[in-house]
């Protein structure tokens, strides 16, 4: 006895209709031609966003590959393009360059390449719009221009906000290697006799000046006033300098910390400072400054400098 089988397979899926075809838009004579492999490109890529000319072989789209967005763009050879639009699409696909090779994942990452999607993409429509009309007009891409100019301008501001996080990592790491060589050094130095009882103030005034250093790179950060080399904050330089760097900049603030409070000791400079809690404080005031400021600490330098210098008898 035959029975009916109903099916249970779901239909094959539809392709979207876009709102610019729905409108008439698009329907120029290379639509038609290339609509199968269109279709076919879209079916093999998660395509977000796409444009594809329908008066001029040109096409634009804005893919996911394993949850990273990456732009596909094709010009043909035969599309004539004056030099300014040249320059400007040379422009953006370079700044798309960039954007993929500093940024792996993430959200400027992909408001990078939306921003810079929409440049190549508006660019396209007006190439394409010129070859439907036959009228092409050249101050018609000033605006992709100044929108390319916003696009990189927020990719140097999302590349320095990455470039200071790996600066402010690699400044704590190098922070707790001082903390530890410190201790380190308070040991060895704790079995000379004629220290022993300053060996406390030495480790003290080394991780003094290591935070200060810290406290510098955190209020710049905070006022916006650290700038790091563009070298460091672009893909020409991996995160390992960048690390390395900032674990340098504590064991400057350290070494002249411990430098300024050995000039104190010593008399170099002339400084009264009083015994006890008082003189304490004040050495590890003076250290977390010297690793502040950088150009404080060369100052106490070049002034001791001098003054040994002017001490010296002249020669006969």
């Amino acid at each position: 006895m035959n029975r009916d089988v109903t099916s249970t397979q779901a239909p094959p899926a539809r392709r979207r209709v876009t709102l610019a075809e729905a409108i008439g838009l698009g329907n120029g004579p290379r639509a038609e031609k290339t609509a199968l492999l269109v279709r076919a490109f879209e079916t093999q890529h998660e395509v977000l966003e796409a444009y594809y000319g329908s008066w001029i072989a040109v096409a634009v789209a804005l893919v996911e590959d394993h949850g990273r967005e990456r732009l596909e763009l094709a010009c043909a050879p035969d599309v004539h393009l004056e030099q300014g639009v040249e320059e400007l699409l040379f422009k953006a696909y370079s700044l798309y360059r960039q954007v993929d090779l500093t940024f792996e994942s993430g959200r400027d990452r992909a408001l990078c390449l939306q921003m810079v999607y929409g440049v190549i993409s508006g660019l396209f429509k007006e190439l394409d719009r010129a070859a439907a009309t036959g009228h092409a007009d050249a101050a018609r891409t000033e605006y992709l221009q100044l929108a390319c100019e916003r696009a990189e301008a927020y990719f140097r501001r999302a590349a320095q906000r990455r470039a200071q996080l790996r600066y402010l990592g690699g400044v704590i790491g190098g922070l707790g290697i001082i903390a530890a060589v410190g201790f380190l050094l308070s040991l060895g130095l704790s079995q000379l006799p004629d220290i022993q009882d300053q060996s406390r103030m030495y480790l003290a005034s080394l991780i003094a000046g290591g935070m200060g250093a810290l406290l510098s790179v955190l209020f710049g950060m905070t006022s916006g006033n650290l700038r790091l080399h563009t070298l460091f904050a672009n893909a020409e330089s991996g995160p390992t300098p960048l690390v390395a760097a900032g674990a340098l900049r504590p064991l400057l603030g350290a070494l002249s910390g411990t430098v300024v409070y050995v000039l104190l000791q010593s008399g170099l400079l002339p400084l009264d400072v009083q015994d006890g809690a008082a003189g304490t404080h004040f050495y590890i005031a003076v250290a977390i400054v010297a690793g502040f400021s950088e150009r404080w600490a060369r100052g106490v330098l070049a002034g001791t400098e001098e003054r040994i210098n002017g001490a010296k008898p002249p020669r006969t």
